[in-house]
């Protein structure tokens, strides 16, 4: 594959150019994260509100219909649904680890094996979030396991 950057001046509109053979999932994934503009969310603490950069996210959390942001050392309040956010990380290093989470695959440390089929990921904050059986080979997949 060629990778072409052409610089153009201020006045003139950006744009991406593909060119396929095909338009197979990366394609579309890739697609949806070049469109996908936003690369900041925003977390709550109190009444404060920050923007949140996704390469800085560890992993979100849905707890008693309530969305968190893990970022390396510090909790924010999302206002959006876990559901939602699977849809903003689309297209990221993201997966859904389990009914109520979703991590950053690039904050691993390393997995384990655990219980009945299930993974433990211990990120690089040094949580340990657990992956569910079901969710299991869509991680193995993503690290090329």
């Amino acid at each position: 594959m060629k990778v072409l950057i052409e610089k153009i001046n201020m006045e003139q509109e950006e744009e991406f150019i593909i060119r396929c053979h095909e338009v197979d999932d990366d394609i579309l994934r890739l697609v949806n994260q070049v469109s996908n503009k936003s690369t900041v969310l925003l977390g709550y603490d109190g009444d404060k509100i920050f923007r949140i950069k996704y390469r800085d996210v560890y992993y979100f959390e849905a707890v008693d219909n309530r969305t968190f942001i893990y970022c390396k050392d510090k909790v924010y309040e999302s206002k959006q649904k876990l559901y939602e956010i699977e849809t903003l990380c689309e297209g990221r290093q993201f997966f859904r680890a389990s009914k109520s989470s979703i991590i950053n695959i690039t904050k691993i440390s390393f997995i384990t094996p655990s219980l009945s089929g299930r993974f433990e990921a211990k990120l690089e904050n040094g949580e340990i979030v657990v992956v569910s059986r079901q969710y299991v080979p869509i991680l193995k997949k993503m690290l090329g396991i």
